[in-house]
């Protein structure tokens, strides 16, 4: 009997092997345990493959029906896929589960709040978030579904109230970005006021942002732009050469209404010593300059307004486009030697440009510093204007 006992003993591990090799090839999804299949689902969405990962989470929660974590991505990735419908009836199934952690809970309502403001549900996302007040008001996340879901009301109050209470509330890691968002969105919608000629409304906006330094630059400008549409050029360019005259690009953004009103106002005497001093400036652009030089030749001295132009020769930036008003005055002369004299010392022509969100592509006549469409901010730049056939 001793003899045939390593015999048994192979047999039986043998039949062991066997056994494991066909349960495997009968049920190959049985060799992967649930959670490695799932931190295989979350490997492929990190690596960009949302499709595979959304179809093998849908199998795990096929096999495994009580399952959470599987369930609350699976409902994540068909949002980020564009259903944010099926999304909302995973996510809603889960909030009604039995034995949830708060913190889980707390999870599962703010992506069942995403879902519904991806719907545009603005009530529902609202019912679900005053549920998670207690539990979420800490949570950068909370704050950000708040305000969209007070915008998508068009409660923009309540909104900017949003941004600013999560400032307060949020860790200091998340701070900063609360406080640059308030402020793009007060800024924006003090610019917005100024463009409908709503004045009043937009001096509160601007002083809602007297603690923000970083702000002051552009509240410097909504100012600036604000007097300009109100007809008052002069109050426009003293507050332009208080901050913006070495801030290129708010100053771009100032000088195309100051150009417009300027000349209408008739008061040259009192703005020619600040754009004067203006051209000065290094960053001055030359937009600015034509101003200037259109300013002069209103004075009826041209020489003054030639000189000025000649003398910036070499500068950069100064093209057709920018001399078109001055070149507009002297084309028509006879003889055309005044002509003549800013043409050739002008640059090559540049692309016209218009703005638009590097998030969703909006496109905007004038500067925003908040996208209505994408909710993104401080998102748009200056981007080259398409023409037909170019």
């Amino acid at each position: 009997m001793t003899d045939f006992l390593p015999w048994i003993v192979g047999l039986i591990f043998l039949g062991v092997v066997v056994y494991y090799i066909w349960h495997t090839l009968k049920d190959p999804g049985q060799k992967t345990a649930p959670e490695d299949r799932y931190h295989q689902a979350l490997e492929l969405w990190l690596d960009g493959d949302l499709k595979g990962a959304t179809d093998l989470l849908r199998d795990l929660v096929q096999d495994h029906p009580s399952s959470i974590d599987p369930y609350l991505q699976l409902g994540n990735l068909l949002r980020l896929q564009g259903d944010p419908g099926r999304a909302a009836v995973l996510h809603r199934g889960l909030t009604v589960r039995d034995g949830l952690s708060r913190s889980k809970k707390v999870t599962v309502g703010l992506a069942l709040t995403e879902d519904l403001l991806e719907l545009q549900k603005w009530e529902d996302a609202k019912n679900v978030l005053d549920t998670l007040v207690r539990d979420a008001s800490n949570k950068a996340q909370y704050w950000k579904a708040r305000f969209r879901h007070w915008h998508g009301m068009d409660n923009q109050p309540e909104a900017a109230r949003s941004l600013k209470h999560g400032i307060k509330a949020v860790p200091e890691a998340d701070k900063p970005w609360f406080a640059q968002a308030y402020s793009s969105y007060q800024l924006d919608r003090a610019m917005m006021h100024v463009r409908a000629g709503q004045f009043s409304e937009a001096s509160p906006r601007l002083r809602d942002l007297k603690k923000f330094p970083e702000a002051q630059t552009r509240v410097t400008l909504v100012k600036a732009m604000l007097a300009a549409f109100d007809n008052d050029p002069g109050k426009a360019l003293t507050l332009a050469s208080q901050d913006l005259f070495d801030s290129p690009q708010e100053l771009s953004l100032f000088l195309p209404v100051l150009q417009h009103v300027l000349l209408a106002s008739g008061q040259y005497s009192r703005t020619v010593p600040i754009l004067e001093r203006a051209c000065q400036s290094e960053h001055a652009p030359p937009s600015l300059w034509i101003d200037l030089a259109l300013l002069y030749e209103k004075l009826g001295d041209r020489s003054k307004a030639l000189n000025l132009l000649e003398s910036k020769t070499g500068h950069g930036g100064f093209t057709p486009n920018e001399a078109a008003p001055m070149l507009k005055i002297l084309v028509n002369d006879e003889p055309a030697a005044d002509f003549s004299r800013i043409w050739t010392v002008l640059d090559m022509p540049v692309e016209n440009h218009n703005w638009r969100c590097r998030v969703c592509a909006q496109q905007d006549d004038d500067i925003r510093w908040f996208c209505p469409q994408c909710h993104s901010f401080d998102s748009y730049e200056a981007r080259p204007v398409t023409t037909p056939g170019g």
